[in-house]
């Protein structure tokens, strides 16, 4: 795997959703703050394309990808943003270029698809993290603790212990709006569902995503003792019971060692009362494993970098998560 330092190229593929057609200036502002940082940028073929709903056909948006891969200038690849179609393009990656030349791939959300899949074929770690335009196109101080987070997690050498923001912000930001908005500063809390330690591979996404894909040749298989992290955005009551009832039947809570769970913004309780990490919590009944919730990977600001595939250690009662 390539060495991260600035002067390193992120390349910029864009597997579902047309945002930065939609949103150039959006764009402009997330490419100008990744070059403040000493980084530059290469463009996927796809910058700034739309096809209906998409920026392109499976086909094309996997060619953007492996053009990407092969482009000797990029050093890491990185998605513009998720969507609904990213799972799409699996049929058409190059696994077997990426096994023997491997790239960080960063991706969130509905990249949870493509991070699974080269996980599963190639068995190489990828990066749970920021997506260009949700990520840069924010304020301060939300881009920068991101950007931190990823660079510190990809070029992590030995133990790497997360430190979690004092403030996070949940707005839903319309992209294409030509108004700047004020970022909101809600103090940051980690909640401690289970106590307990564990050490064990973490593995997890966008659990829409994970639900979608279960049972292709594209999902990693869930072994005894993982750490698992899901999060998930605006979901509904309903839907979040029937794709944790899918994990269940699944025997995925019977297996794992430990659970993180992501901030979930604008959680739809469907009139139970409860948040988002209270009924994942309730419907785990008594999996005496260590939980911890509220973490900082997910779809609010700012987001934290965590690696599918790597070592880790989570320590409920300390609250702490550190990669080995």
């Amino acid at each position: 795997m390539r060495t991260v330092r600035k002067g390193s190229t992120l390349g910029i593929f864009s597997p579902s959703w047309t945002v930065i057609y939609e949103a150039p200036k959006a764009a402009a502002r997330a490419e100008e703050y990744i070059k403040s940082q000493g980084f530059k940028i290469k463009r996927g073929c796809l910058w700034g394309k739309a096809d209906a709903y998409r920026t392109g056909t499976p086909r094309e948006r996997a060619d953007e990808f492996n053009a990407l891969l092969r482009d000797p200038e990029v050093d890491i690849l990185m998605a513009s943003v998720g969507g609904r179609v990213t799972n799409g393009i699996l049929p058409y990656i190059d696994y077997e270029y990426y096994a023997v030349n491997p790239k960080p791939v960063v991706g969130m959300s509905d990249v949870t698809a493509l991070l699974m899949a080269l996980y599963a074929k190639t068995n190489i770690p990828v990066y749970y993290g920021s997506n260009f335009i949700t990520s840069y196109a924010r304020l301060s101080p939300y881009h920068d603790i991101a950007f931190r987070s990823l660079c510190d997690v990809l070029s992590y050498d030995g133990g790497y212990e997360y430190t979690f923001p004092e403030y996070y912000s949940d707005d839903v930001i319309e992209w294409w709006s030509e108004e700047l908005w004020e970022e909101k500063q809600i103090p940051n809390e980690i909640i401690t569902l289970n106590g307990g330690k564990t050490t064990g591979r973490l593995i997890g996404g966008n659990l829409y995503t994970i639900c979608n894909m279960w049972g292709t040749p594209f999902m990693p298989q869930i072994r005894e003792g993982d750490i698992l992290f899901i999060e998930d955005t605006e979901v509904w009551a309903g839907n979040l019971e029937s794709q944790l009832a899918k994990l269940k039947i699944c025997g995925v809570f019977d297996l794992i060692g430990g659970l993180i769970i992501g901030k979930c913004r604008q959680f739809q309780d469907g009139g139970t009362g409860k948040k988002f990490f209270e009924f994942i919590y309730d419907y785990l009944e008594t999996a005496d494993i260590p939980i911890l919730a509220e973490c900082d990977f997910g779809h609010c600001a700012p987001m934290l970098t965590i690696p599918i595939g790597v070592r880790a250690e989570l320590d409920a009662d300390a609250q702490k998560i550190k990669l080995l």
